[in-house]
């Protein structure tokens, strides 16, 4: 090789890596991936992309979530029609860290595979497998190129093998990031946040993510949630899930229930005036309700908090957090 080409070749890798670790300080989560594969095509020219994540299984790898670049959203449904033909997942799950390269219109490549690229244009394209060392999840980017292209030659290959690891760690990054900022936003209460994908498996959480979960699932492991994210999040006796969508990722902010949030608006009411001291008849005029309401409502506070007595209601409501 050229000591000139090598030279210009590294500073192009170079050059490359240092936009991608910007942009994931930078860039939104929903914008991250087709930001970073329209730096990564002026290197390694291609016109459309695949760029997933998968759980390794007995039965090969489970797609976990996809971002396409170029490709409707029916792409997915085509390809799992043909999964069983597409040789490219054993070949490159076989040697990760490697690309492969596969013609889709070679003579020996499987029917399934050759009508895939015919019905969404493209002919060869290349592969390579990431496998996080602690997770065991699988990142995969496949990078298409349209029929007739010029085929994609070794030092493609090379370079994509390069970069495939920092990919993977800038978007480990920017999740981070994301999650920084959210925390950022909501101020100095006690929770911990974590980022998981649409069947609840952990892509990444802060250190105490995991305690608070325990305190609702005493026996629960990772990386699947106990319960899937769902758009109105989870309330339990003692946890607290808010989840918020963005492409195929879910974002959760998990925070400790107070006692008192157990409570319904009215009881929370009663609860209120009875640990400031006031009695079954002034709490009734208070509310406009009887004094038999009153004891009915506080039988039921105590069976929920566990407690006994103006004391015990009043510690809580001193414990409370100001937006309890």
């Amino acid at each position: 090789m050229n000591p000139s080409n090598a030279d210009t070749r590294l500073a192009h890798l170079s050059a490359l890596l240092l936009e991608t670790y910007q942009l994931a300080r930078e860039e939104p989560i929903e914008r991250f991936h087709d930001t970073v594969l329209d730096c990564l095509t002026a290197a390694l020219p291609f016109e459309k992309a695949w760029w997933g994540r998968a759980a390794l299984t007995p039965e090969g790898p489970f797609e976990q979530s996809s971002h396409l670049y170029g490709l409707p959203r029916d792409y997915l449904d085509d390809w799992l029609a043909i999964r069983a033909e597409d040789i490219t997942v054993q070949r490159s799950h076989a040697n990760p860290g490697h690309a492969v390269v596969i013609d889709t219109q070679a003579p020996d490549t499987p029917r399934g595979l050759r009508l895939l690229g015919e019905k969404h244009g493209f002919g060869e394209f290349l592969c390579i497998v990431h496998i996080d060392p602690i997770t065991q999840l699988s990142d995969h980017l496949s990078l298409y190129r349209r029929p007739g292209a010029p085929p994609f030659e070794p030092d493609a290959c090379r370079l994509l093998e390069c970069v495939m690891p920092h990919l993977a760690a800038a978007v480990a990054l920017n999740q981070i990031r994301t999650l920084m900022a959210m925390r950022e936003s909501l101020g100095g209460q006690r929770l911990a946040l974590a980022v998981c994908n649409r069947e609840g498996v952990l892509y990444g959480a802060e250190t105490g993510f995991a305690e608070l979960l325990r305190t609702e699932w005493p026996g629960w492991v990772g990386p699947h949630l106990p319960v899937p994210p769902c758009p109105d999040g989870y309330e339990g006796r003692r946890l607290q899930i808010d989840v918020r969508r963005i492409t195929d990722l879910y974002l959760l902010t998990a925070r400790t229930r107070h006692a008192m949030e157990q409570l319904s608006a009215r009881e929370n009411d009663v609860a209120r005036l009875f640990g400031e001291g006031l009695t079954y008849k002034e709490i009734a005029r208070t509310l406009d309700m009887s004094p038999h309401t009153v004891r009915h409502h506080l039988r039921s506070i105590y069976a929920k908090l566990g407690v006994r007595g103006k004391a015990g209601i009043a510690h809580l409501l001193h414990e409370a957090p100001p937006n309890g």
